[in-house]
């Protein structure tokens, strides 16, 4: 569980469920590493070092709502439990809350919100808050260093590191998967002006 030394509540709570679920011998770690992706990269090395067949990644802010070691069975390369996502730049009739589910649009060359949200979906990306990843996405010659963001000639990111991620591990043969069955909650600070202001842009 990557974090900066901090976890919600929520969050211990649901190891609290995990570590009472004897169908897996599992380990617990709070690497908490900076930046971010020195920190997921750091655990990967720790993963392929030993001889855990699984990653279960929980941000610290991003607790699962169901038991995410049932997919464990599915046997998929990497599973995205899909996570709400506060996103708001003051556009009128803006949707201010999105599912962190992905499709690539070739015409925009970006990714957009997948729209299917019912059960096991085969997609093109997935956010990192929480996901399940086989140790064979890992072992991967292309995939040392997957969690490295793009970025453009001027030093600006393009692509953050879960999206780099996903197209990494697709380019590689693997294959994303998100179960909308399996659902986290996330834990933001925001301001309640803007939420005032979101529900306003939204009813007119």
């Amino acid at each position: 569980m990557p974090n900066l030394h901090w976890v919600h509540a929520s969050v211990s709570q649901a190891l609290v469920k995990l570590a009472l679920d004897r169908r897996y011998p599992l380990s617990f770690e709070w690497p908490s590493a900076v930046p971010f992706e020195n920190n997921l990269h750091q655990i990967v090395q720790m993963l392929v070092a030993g001889d855990w067949t699984h990653w279960l990644s929980i941000d610290a802010d991003n607790p699962p709502l169901n038991n995410p070691l049932d997919l464990v069975a599915l046997d998929k390369d990497v599973i995205g439990l899909p996570t709400p996502i506060w996103h708001y730049l003051g556009k009128a009739g803006e949707r201010p809350i999105y599912w962190n589910v992905y499709r690539w649009d070739a015409a925009a060359q970006a990714f957009r919100e997948w729209t299917a949200r019912e059960g096991l979906q085969q997609v093109d990306a997935i956010g990192t808050g929480c996901f399940l990843a086989s140790r064979r996405v890992f072992e991967h010659p292309d995939m040392r260093a997957p969690f490295m963001r793009i970025w453009n000639a001027s030093g600006v990111v393009e692509m953050g590191n879960d999206l780099a991620f996903c197209r990494r591990a697709r380019a590689a043969g693997f294959k994303i998967w998100a179960h909308f069955d399996y659902p986290c909650d996330h834990h933001n600070e925001l301001a309640l002006n803007d939420i005032a202001r979101a529900l306003k842009g939204l009813g007119g």
